[in-house]
């Protein structure tokens, strides 16, 4: 079995100061959320894997320097990085899919990008620009492999192109549909008003919001795993007894995670207009 070896020099750069207030770069113990859904991220970073029997499919490669947690998390719950056969994400940010193009170089795994944030992820992946993305993704459209098919839904603000993914999900004789979240959220340095490289930054968040009460979300996970809450959740999966509900099972929690963003793009919004004034 071939195993991922990164340059010592990799393995050894010290991580950003964001990264370790954040616990990016913190292990954080590998999990099955539901079903062939698993947890292989960090302690801040949402990388999952979903196993099939013809290989799998991980969306978010997060950091070149992330790629050896990823793989101890694959290992750790019995399976192989090498048998990823698609490389998903959530949106082009480097704390999502930096190393995207690093690893399809080690493992061939073909590339899937929503179309609007192609240039983005260009722009983002060293080496990219000479690296065919294998395909281009549309709102709504499916990736199925191995028995399993995803849904790219397109909830745009955070990037043009951010993709939440959702599936089914079985567990107890129950199907349950589950929802990967990219990120509603709104950085700080964000121009919502009058932004020219964005022009439709605040109806595309609108539009998002909105959207997103509207999906039937019963499994709530995302690109960052304080969005749900992932330290307390995976305690109560430790404790959880047989015939207990999965404490992934939250669409309260989901629809939380969307009145607080909202809240606070509207708060955000309301304040640069009345800079702008």
């Amino acid at each position: 079995m071939r195993k991922l070896i990164l340059a010592a020099a990799v393995l050894a750069a010290a991580p950003s100061p964001a990264s370790s207030q954040n616990g990016w770069d913190d292990p954080f113990p590998a999990h099955q959320v539901m079903d062939n859904l698993y947890f292989v991220g960090t302690g801040g970073l949402g990388s999952f894997l979903i196993t099939t029997p013809e290989g799998h499919i991980l969306i978010n490669t997060d950091f070149e320097r992330t790629i050896p947690l990823i793989e101890q998390s694959i290992d750790a719950l019995g399976f192989d990085l090498d048998d990823v056969e698609i490389i998903l994400g959530s949106h082009a940010h480097g704390d999502h899919q930096a190393a995207d193009v690093f690893l399809r170089e080690r493992i061939g795994a073909q590339i899937m990008i929503m179309e609007e944030d192609v240039a983005g992820w260009k722009r983002m992946n060293r080496g990219a620009g000479d690296t065919p993305i294998d395909r281009v993704l549309h709102d709504g459209e499916e990736v199925t492999f191995g028995g399993t098919t995803l849904v790219a839904h397109r909830t745009p603000g955070h990037t043009r192109g951010c993709t939440s993914w959702s599936m089914q999900l079985e567990e107890g004789g129950q199907t349950y549909s589950a929802l990967i979240v990219c990120s509603f959220g709104v950085n700080a340095n964000y121009v919502l008003v009058d932004n020219p490289n964005y022009p439709d930054i605040a109806d595309d968040y609108r539009a998002t919001f909105a959207k997103a009460r509207a999906m039937p979300v019963d499994v709530f996970v995302a690109s960052h795993g304080s969005f749900y809450d992932l330290r307390t959740k995976y305690e109560a999966l430790q404790r959880r007894e047989r015939g207990e509900p999965n404490p992934f099972i939250d669409r309260a929690g989901f629809l939380a995670y969307v009145d607080l963003q909202e809240g606070r793009f509207q708060a955000m919004l309301e304040s640069q207009r009345r800079d702008d004034r």
